[in-house]
């Protein structure tokens, strides 16, 4: 898994592509490097399979996340790739929230006082409209 490059370079998609964009930009490659086209080239063809393969499994593209994102704070990839990576708003959130994590818990006297206002205005609202 990632021996051929990074697959959301491969495939043109930023970090956080959705499986719908990541399904558009596989369908739109395959096509431009399909070894039945003019310009087809198998190679690249296999590496853009097996990036829509890994990118479109949810369990697959975490551990790929995993791994290239480590790869890119740890120094041990190319600078390019090192750069995008830490520019990447994607990656910033996941640092802020791995860093900042808290457990929020609300006592049951504070859902019943909500619930109660919430039924309150509710009910205010209903009666203005008769």
């Amino acid at each position: 898994m990632g021996s051929n490059g990074n697959y959301y370079r491969i495939l043109d998609v930023p970090y956080d592509a959705t499986f719908n964009e990541i399904k558009e930009a596989y369908r739109k490659k395959v096509k431009e490097v399909h070894p039945d086209t003019e310009k087809g080239n198998e190679e690249q063809f296999k590496r853009v399979k097996e990036a829509y393969e890994t990118l479109k499994n949810v369990g697959k593209r975490k551990r790929y996340d995993d791994l290239l994102f480590k790869k890119a704070h740890n120094g041990t990839d190319n600078l390019k790739q090192e750069a995008s990576a830490q520019t990447n708003s994607y990656i910033n959130i996941i640092k802020i929230r791995s860093k900042k994590r808290k457990h929020v818990s609300f006592s049951p006297l504070i859902i019943d006082v909500a619930f109660i206002l919430i039924g309150a205005l509710a009910n205010t609202y209903l009666n203005k409209k008769k």
